[in-house]
């Protein structure tokens, strides 16, 4: 038997278990109306004129009835941390292995239709609500590549799951109905003379024009497979969990289980389990972070002894529940006392170390902390009409490190607010709005991104309004250089997403927080996690909110009572812990879940960073 039949047989065994658990799971909830004898005896005359199905096609078959039944079928992953590395345009259908899979048989199974949305979604939608969105903007061209299976899988594993190796797409099969997908991915290994391997089939179902995707399976012919048996798909999880699957194969297995949430590229907690030998079973208790939404899912992979990377992965679809995670925030945060760079303590917001001696003119501010921690940058305030951007080394020193000039702005302009993107290997980026001392000069503002490469783009601002608001902030995107501000259009303001190729408008027309109304409140700062989820801080009259953007309407993460005006706003990396202050210095911090605590620096502090 070969071994693509091997695949094929415990994909279906898997699958038909899943089938009859669904199928009791749906029937558990089914009321029978008074023909219903009269139609099972019709319905199976029917059935047995039809052809009966091929073997090697049963399994996709049985995820387009569980799509159906609004059933997701449970995977598990493999695959080690990565970064952002593909946005999908015009993604192949084609498999891009070097080596011709063999056919996929013709699939004739009986067409089951349903208007529910799969209860089991992870991915790229959450909510019924969350797909209608898209469709209307899909309607004018955005984001089409929600609607291919495939660019749909491989958007989700090489940035949400963060597994850029797994960059070929071995095959995919579709359902007769066309309502359910599996979509195989893999990759070429560095060893083994650059074979093409299969590492995950992605599943997936259709509902109204997009693809979701509802789990990911082992793509290893059984009994090799590494499966997840607890906990099971929908399961609501809490801290700590113990995730336990079937082993009894390998004699050095180690399979790592990351819990990570379904709306962000965000691990909240991670463990390895280690297994073989003939160990029947692996178990592995994982502690994780309160996540920040609803949906999470749950990752397994274990990695190739041959040349370290991505082997096998597996997701199972969690639900989250109020305190279901532990918080933990970062153990320090920057800002500046009197006129130095400061590292806080985040627990109580006490003082620890100056970072920088006394700085020239005005001193420094607006301290901002690079994605890995090394570094704090600020603005160095040289006198009238002078200013640049600095950094400064947080390591622990004796003495206050060295300060390095990053970027100065051109003459008769000071720099008023800035990003810095760091995560691309060997390239960083700056972008910053600068405007002009002269109220007669022209143009009045400049948004100026570059690259250490060398790459230069300027957009002018003629007059003001409109202006940039604080803070702009970098996307994690390879491609083009990204970049989301609040306009300031006049007494309202909108958050814009800027690109370095086709924007030469201070007001672009792409708006970065889909869904965010005026009345919402007004936008006063902004900040971008590592996984690209966007926060915004609102001024609303009553409150200060801080809300999370999305493809709905932005959802209020927390509230601060009062009629305080946000003056800046941080977010850990993970995007588990928030840092708010307002324009009186005071400082809140949120760890996840329920209010935020107001700390008590002993001066004020405007601008925080973590």
């Amino acid at each position: 038997m070969s071994p693509r039949r091997d695949m094929n047989d415990g994909r279906d065994d898997r699958l038909e278990a899943l089938l009859r658990n669904a199928l009791h799971e749906e029937a558990d909830a089914v009321a029978p109306a008074g023909d219903g004898l009269s139609r099972i005896q019709r319905r199976v005359g029917a059935d047995r004129a039809r052809q009966r199905w091929l073997r090697p096609a049963l399994g996709l078959g049985s995820v387009a009835l569980l799509a159906a039944l609004g059933v997701g079928v449970y995977a598990v992953t493999n695959g080690t941390t990565g970064k952002d590395t593909i946005v999908p345009g015009d993604v192949t259908q084609t498999p891009t292995s070097s080596e011709t899979p063999e056919p996929t048989p013709s699939e004739t199974t009986v067409p089951v239709a349903t208007d529910k949305f799969p209860r089991l979604a992870i991915f790229p939608f959450t909510s019924a609500e969350d797909e209608k969105t898209w469709e209307q903007a899909y309607a004018d061209g955005h984001e089409p590549w929600k609607a291919d299976p495939t660019a749909v899988s491989q958007f989700w594993v090489n940035n949400y799951l963060q597994q850029p190796a797994i960059d070929k797409v071995i095959s995919k099969t579709l359902a007769a109905d066309g309502k359910s997908a599996e979509v195989t991915l893999g990759r070429t290994m560095t060893a083994e003379q650059k074979k093409t391997v299969p590492v995950t089939v992605v599943q997936l179902v259709q509902y109204g024009k997009g693809w979701v995707v509802v789990g990911a399976a082992d793509a290893a012919a059984p009994p090799y497979q590494v499966t997840v048996a607890t906990p099971t798909p929908g399961t609501t999880v809490r801290a700590p969990l113990t995730v336990s699957g079937p082993g009894g194969f390998g004699v050095e297995e180690s399979v790592q289980v990351d819990v990570r949430d379904a709306a962000s590229a965000t691990s909240y907690g991670t463990g390895v389990a280690s297994f073989g030998n003939g160990v029947p079973t692996w178990s592995v208790d994982v502690s994780f972070r309160q996540p920040t939404g609803p949906n999470g899912v749950l990752v397994a992979t274990e990695d190739s002894a041959a040349d370290g990377g991505p082997q096998r992965l597996v997701a199972v679809p969690v639900q989250f529940g109020e305190g279901s995670g532990t918080a933990a925030p970062p153990q320090f945060f920057y800002a500046i006392k009197n006129g130095r760079v400061t590292k806080f303590a985040s627990r109580n917001g006490a003082a620890i170390d100056y970072l920088t001696d006394p700085q020239p003119g005005g001193g420094a501010e607006d301290p901002q902390l690079s994605r890995d921690g090394k570094l704090v940058y600020f603005l160095q305030n040289g006198g009238t009409c002078v200013n640049g951007l600095m950094s400064v080394s947080t390591a622990t020193s004796d003495n206050t490190p060295p300060t390095t000039s990053v970027a100065s702005p051109d003459a008769g302009y000071v720099i008023t607010g800035y990003s810095v993107d760091s995560q691309l290997p060997g390239e960083t980026r700056y972008a910053f709005f600068e405007q002009a001392c002269d109220s007669s000069a022209d143009p009045q503002a400049k948004l100026v991104m570059l690259e250490t490469s060398g790459s230069r783009h300027v957009i002018k601002y003629h007059g003001l309004p409109p202006t940039i608001v604080g803070d702009p902030s970098y996307e994690p995107t390879a491609q083009v250089q990204l970049i989301d501000a609040i306009v300031r259009t006049g007494t309202s303001g909108y958050i814009a997403r800027y690109d370095d190729v086709n924007d030469n408008t201070p007001t672009p027309q792409r708006h970065a927080c889909p869904g965010l109304d005026p009345n919402d409140g007004q936008p006063e700062a902004l900040e971008m996690d590592a996984s690209g989820v966007l926060y915004v801080a609102l001024q609303t009259g009553s409150s200060m909110d801080v809300v999370r953007c999305g493809v709905n309407k932005p959802r209020v993460v927390f509230s601060v009572a009062g009629n305080d005006q946000p003056a800046d706003v941080d977010v850990a990396n993970d995007g588990s812990s928030i840092l708010l202050t307002d324009d009186s210095g005071k400082v809140w911090r949120w760890d996840g879940s329920g209010n935020a605590v107001e700390l008590s620096p002993s001066v004020p502090l405007t601008h925080v960073t973590w």
